[in-house]
């Protein structure tokens, strides 16, 4: 099973980070793979809020179910993302940086299903790439919201 970790330093403030990170529907805007994500109601994360997402896996534009498992207020949020191709646990984690400020973990242990298993060894550069995408979308997005906010 493949493993994407990547950790982002921030100056915004851990509960702007952890708000805006910990709301899967704003995962559309950070990780390139994912085109759209929507929740299916609107009560905000907490546990058992389900978001349907969209994700691109080459040409095609496939759905994905993900639930978030645990929450845990300005510490940690994890996810399982069901789809036909893929099983995915997504786990979040903050912490208040010295001086200010917030680190962000963010872990994605990637499964491919059935057939697509068998080129999991391959794929280390796919997944890697993933990473550094979703990485630099973190990044971004997190440096919009403090220039918007005035962090």
């Amino acid at each position: 099973m493949p493993t994407i970790s990547r950790t982002i330093n921030t100056e915004i403030p851990i509960d702007r980070a952890f708000a805006y990170l910990a709301d899967f529907s704003n995962a559309a805007a950070w990780d390139p793979g994912t085109v759209s994500s929507t929740p299916r109601d609107e009560a905000g994360p907490s546990v058992g809020q389900i978001y349907d997402l969209v994700v691109a896996w080459g040409d095609r534009r496939l759905p994905m179910e993900y639930r978030i498992t645990e929450l845990i207020d300005g510490e940690r949020v994890a996810l399982v993302g069901d789809g036909s191709t893929t099983h995915a646990v997504d786990t979040i984690t903050f912490e208040e940086r010295l001086g200010g400020g917030t680190t962000v973990t963010y872990t994605a242990d990637i499964r491919l299903k059935g057939l697509l298993r068998l080129a999991e060894p391959f794929l280390g550069s796919k997944f890697d790439a993933l990473g550094d995408d979703a990485e630099a979308g973190i990044t971004t997005q997190l440096a919009r919201l403090a220039t918007h906010d005035g962090a």
